[in-house]
């Protein structure tokens, strides 16, 4: 009696469990690893072809993986996987706006105070590196990851995860 009470209780407990299907890029020789899960945005470029492919992942199974309800990538057909670089985009988003809200704030309050030169050749300037700092930054928005045997690798694990 008391060994199926415990059973029915570890039940209810384990009923809160369960695992999600995670693929993983990893590094082992600089200790990086990515993680993307359904629902997550990836690019990859496969080795038979130039194209990339963009999109969501909408389904993750045992040695393959589904972007955008329609390309099937099996692991070992990924030459290359583009890591967004988040922070990069935010800062390069972030240069830009301030340097075009730097240039039209100073040209709108000199219009205001009724000075004579509108647009000045210094605050073009200062703007203009500003927003092309922040466009040059673009560039490294995304990391080129190539999945070689002493690079990058992929593969798909189970991770556990409990409902609260």
């Amino acid at each position: 009696m008391k060994k199926i009470f415990l059973i029915g209780i570890c039940l209810c407990f384990f009923s809160n469990i369960f695992a999600q299907k995670v693929l993983v890029l990893e590094n082992l020789s600089i200790g990086k690893s990515y993680k993307f899960v359904a629902g997550d945005v990836i690019t990859v470029k496969t080795s038979d072809s130039a194209n990339k492919v963009s999109g969501k992942i909408t389904e993750i199974l045992d040695s393959s993986f589904v972007i955008s309800n329609y390309y099937v990538f099996d692991l070992k057909e990924i030459a290359v996987v583009y890591k967004t670089r988040r922070s990069v985009e935010v800062v390069s988003i972030s240069l830009m706006a301030f340097g075009g809200m730097f240039f039209v704030l100073d040209a709108v309050n000199n219009v205001i105070n009724k000075e004579s030169p509108v647009i000045k050749a210094d605050v073009t300037l200062i703007a203009a590196a500003v927003a092309g700092v922040g466009g040059l930054l673009q560039l490294f928005t995304k990391r080129k990851c190539e999945v070689r045997k002493n690079k990058w690798r992929l593969k798909i694990i189970d991770q556990i995860h409990i409902k609260p």
